[in-house]
């Protein structure tokens, strides 16, 4: 059993980037800036809360302990909002953002996405300050959620600065995700993938590569994404969350053989 996706593995990486120097952005920090204003090397972290709402709260403790601040976006589903909890993170200095999904919600339909988009912002900027958001990208559905935004004038619409995967340059920042269980780019990033990307990027498969990658890259710029209900505080959680990503790769293998086949 691999002691990555651990919370003591994730406290390595918070320390590797601090250790290094990296100053560490909210998304909101970023697209507050001018390019000139950014620092010359830094660290975005960012979060997707999808499950398991009480491993983000650890995650939002372990950070503050640090001194860091990162962005937290919470879908609005009943299993994963909790008005007290989402108060209690931003409390602790994060920004909290919406984990959208209305396209999904819509079934394709744009308009209606746009409706349950404005209802279910409102209700999450009811306890918290919310100025980014971040589509979810769920693999079994056949949207992507993305596809509701036509121009970037429609945040400022609804008071944003930007949405974390289409207004972020990344051909100016390597964007690393463990979806998938890897920080490696692949067929396992089913919706989780930037746009426009120079595809010559060093990889990093475990956190361990990536903490190497961090040290060796002090002038890097990164945004690093991370699910706390993927990361464990016990050997048992270890083991369930890592035999539920398991059985989800093996769907997305699937779905990628008959997706390239055209079936």
């Amino acid at each position: 059993m691999t002691n990555d996706f651990t919370y003591g593995m994730y406290a390595t990486l918070l320390e590797a980037g601090l250790d290094v120097g990296f100053p560490f952005l909210t998304v909101r920090e970023y697209l507050s800036m001018d390019a000139e204003e950014l620092p010359p090397a830094f660290i975005v972290l960012r979060h997707d809360v999808d499950r398991k709402p009480a491993n983000a709260l650890d995650f939002a403790r372990i950070e503050a302990e640090r001194g860091i601040a990162s962005t937290y976006y919470v879908r609005t589903v009943p299993t994963v909002f909790d008005p007290d909890l989402v108060r209690e993170i931003e409390s602790l200095g994060h920004e909290i953002g919406y984990h959208y999904e209305d396209m999904d919600r819509a079934d394709g339909d744009v308009e209606a996405a746009h409706v349950s988009f404005a209802r279910h912002l409102a209700r999450l900027r009811e306890v918290a300050t919310v100025d980014t958001v971040c589509m979810h990208g769920n693999p079994l559905t056949p949207h992507d959620n993305r596809d509701m935004w036509r121009d970037d004038d429609e945040f400022d619409e609804y008071g944003l600065l930007g949405e974390a995967y289409l207004s972020m340059d990344f051909e100016d920042v390597a964007y690393y995700s463990d979806t998938g269980r890897t920080w490696r780019d692949g067929a396992l990033k089913v919706k989780d993938h930037t746009f426009g990307v120079d595809g010559g990027k060093r990889q990093a498969s475990t956190t361990g590569d990536l903490v190497d990658l961090l040290r060796e890259t002090p002038d890097g710029r990164f945004c690093l994404l991370s699910h706390p209900d993927r990361w464990a505080d016990t050997p048992a959680e270890l083991v369930t969350e890592t035999a539920f990503d398991t059985a989800k790769n093996v769907s997305k293998y699937a779905m990628h053989v008959v997706t390239s086949r055209g079936g």
